[in-house]
């Protein structure tokens, strides 16, 4: 049942199947993980009500810290303790509360039952030109902190990511008295812009609305799936997060990175098209439109619209509309449709239409037409119909054409249209519409339309010819031109005749009436009974132009060795051109009858030949010295014969 499957779906098919059943097998089991993994809430979230009047800054920490029901730990040198705090607060968290009096001067973070305090890395809140933005972002319907929102100032790039309890903190570059743009994304909600006056210093609480029309459904692809269950598991990246809240697109025109999200673009590096891109080591980016350089790798996870250089690869995730050029390797998930160039291989995971230049191999996932040339091997795992050159071997599942050139063997599993030029062999599965030549061996199993040039050819069915040691096909229609051809529903001919020289002869005819080839031996009845046997055996070629459905004629050329035992010591060659006639007598028999050239040659010095006609002696009308030792005598004979088949 599964080998019947499995032909039903094709081998690709099967292979696609199994990895979306791995790939939904992962999602469970990171699911899974993800919900019964859930962070416990921090203390630094939890709600008090408290009130402060006239308090010094250490009295009111104190009775903050009953209130919530843990401890600060923090040095007393760092605390103003003569400050005047007044504040009330109402159902606020410990954070919102310490934000509030501190205003960014001091950072704060859990340990067990303890909440330590120390000095922020720079008082932001007070340093010109530099705004300090923190809160909580909470769904709008349920009241719930959202965990992995994406927070960010478009204008800066300035960004941050909501944790575990939704709080974030921001610090933006901003010239003083300018408000702050501030946009809020999150899978599945509605995109906001919260517009921040500059003069606020207060603990930010920002709604989002659910957004039904951007929730994905159930059918989303495997791929969307293995992503959203990565960036919700403990591993999720700021940077990953980002590029799944965010579909907004923002552009910039240059940007400078040393390493991904290490740079001008920041943590919104994937979320930016730029039109200039360097990357000291490596960058990562959603687009590039006219020129990216890295000295090590360039990632985009969009399109690439201008020109790549990579000391190593170039990754490009969505459509290349340029020129990559990579010391090791380029690699585009869509679409290529400019020119690859890499030292090493170029891959392409859906379609190429430009050219690709390889060092050692060239990949196409989906169908190739532009030229692709490498120093080992091509693959196209869809239609080809480009150029194809390689030191080694091409290999296509679909249908290729123009031209196939490799140093070993071309597979195409399609049909070619064009020439197959291979150093051993060439196949193509379906049907050939051109030209085979290899070293060794063609192999065209439906049809070849065009011409096989190859040692050893085979084809079932051939509209033109085939040129080589060995012929084989079911039909054609077409001469097949070689040491022996076979075909299946050709001129096949086993023949028993007599002539003048040699009374017991056999020969087979195989091929086509146009052109055949034939085998043949005979003997000399008359030597059967002395020490020696006289015998012969030789090849020819001929042809069989039809008259009518019972009448055929018949112009061979044959040439046999004549043996006297079991040894050939000279040459001794007999030469016929036959001109005869074919009688139909049932369907497979007939008998045959003609004249004969023949002409005989001999080594002179060689005076150790049997003798050939002991009966009687053929009128000999021609004798020549041929020179370098050989000598020649015409005369006309005679044939008679039947064949079978």
């Amino acid at each position: 049942m599964i080998q019947s499957i499995y032909q039903a779906m094709g081998a690709n098919d099967v292979i696609i199947s199994i990895m979306r059943l791995i790939s939904f097998i992962c999602i469970a089991i990171l699911f899974s993980v993800t919900v019964y993994s859930q962070p416990k809430p921090s203390l630094l979230d939890k709600r008090i009500n408290i009130t402060l009047v006239d308090e010094r800054l250490d009295e009111s920490l104190k009775k903050i810290a009953r209130a919530g029901g843990f401890t600060f730990s923090y040095n007393a040198s760092l605390l103003e303790r003569d400050i005047k705090i007044n504040y009330q607060f109402e159902n606020k968290t410990v954070r919102e509360i310490l934000d509030t009096i501190f205003k960014g001067s001091m950072q704060y973070k859990q340990r067990g039952k303890y909440i330590i305090l120390t000095k922020a890395s720079r008082e932001t809140s007070t340093t010109k030109d530099v705004k300090l933005l923190s809160g909580y972002v909470i769904d709008e319907g349920t009241g719930k902190r959202l965990q992995n929102v994406s927070v960010y100032d478009p204008t800066t790039l300035a960004s941050a990511v909501t944790d575990s309890s939704g709080y974030f903190q921001l610090e933006i570059k901003k010239p003083s008295g300018e408000d702050i743009r501030l946009a809020i994304n999150k899978r599945d909600y509605a995109d906001t812009l919260v517009v921040i006056p500059s003069s606020t210093s207060d603990f930010l609480n920002i709604p989002l609305r659910i957004n039904k029309e951007k929730i994905n459904t159930v059918m989303d692809s495997v791929t969307s799936k293995l992503k959203r269950a990565w960036f919700k598991t403990k591993e999720a990246t700021r940077q990953a997060i980002n590029m799944e809240n965010i579909s907004d697109t923002i552009y910039r025109r240059a940007q400078i990175s040393f390493l991904p999200f290490i740079g001008s673009n920041g943590k919104l590096s994937g979320n930016v098209i730029n039109d200039y891109s360097l990357n000291v080591h490596g960058g990562y980016s959603l687009g590039v439109r006219k020129l990216e350089i890295g000295s090590m790798f360039n990632l985009i996870r969009g399109d690439l619209g201008g020109v790549q250089f990579a000391g190593l690869f170039n990754g490009v995730f969505g459509m290349n509309r340029g020129v990559q050029f990579a010391g090791l390797a380029n690699v585009t998930g869509d679409s290529s449709l400019g020119p690859q160039v890499a030292g090493l291989v170029n891959a392409n995971f859906t379609s190429a239409k430009g050219l690709q230049l390889a060092g050692l191999a060239n990949y196409t996932e989906g169908s190739s037409h532009g030229g692709m040339f490498a120093g080992l091997s091509n693959f196209t795992l869809g239609e080809q119909k480009g150029p194809h050159v390689t030191g080694l071997f091409n290999f296509a599942t679909h249908d290729t054409g123009p031209a196939h050139l490799a140093g070993l063997f071309n597979f195409t599993a399609g049909s070619h249209h064009g020439i197959q030029v291979a150093g051993l062999f060439n196949y193509a599965d379906e049907q050939v519409r051109g030209v085979q030549l290899a070293g060794l061996f063609n192999v065209s199993p439906k049809y070849i339309r065009g011409i096989q040039v190859a040692p050893f050819n085979f084809a079932k069915r051939v509209e033109g010819a085939q040129i080589g040691v060995v012929n084989i096909s079911k039909s054609i229609r077409g001469i097949p031109i070689g040491l022996m051809s076979i075909v299946g529903d050709g001129y096949h001919k086993i023949e028993i005749s007599a002539d003048e020289v040699f009374y017991t002869n056999i020969a087979f005819r195989t091929g086509v009436r146009q052109f055949y080839n034939i085998l043949t031996a005979g003997a000399n009845p008359g030597t059967f009974d002395q020490d020696t046997t006289l015998w012969t055996f030789g090849y020819g070629i001929g042809t069989a132009p039809k008259i009518s459905d019972g009448l055929s004629l018949n112009f061979d050329v044959t040439s046999n060795q004549i043996v006297h035992g079991n040894k050939i010591e000279a040459i001794n060659l007999l030469n016929k051109f036959y001109a005869g006639v074919d009688v139909r007598l049932a369907k497979n028999l007939s008998i045959t009858t003609g004249i004969t050239l023949n002409a005989h040659i001999t080594k002179l010095s060689h005076d150790d030949y049997p003798v050939l006609f002991a009966d009687y002696s053929p009128g000999i009308f021609y004798e020549r010295n041929l020179g370098s030792d050989h000598y020649l005598e015409l005369w006309w004979g005679g044939k008679i014969g039947i064949r079978f088949l």
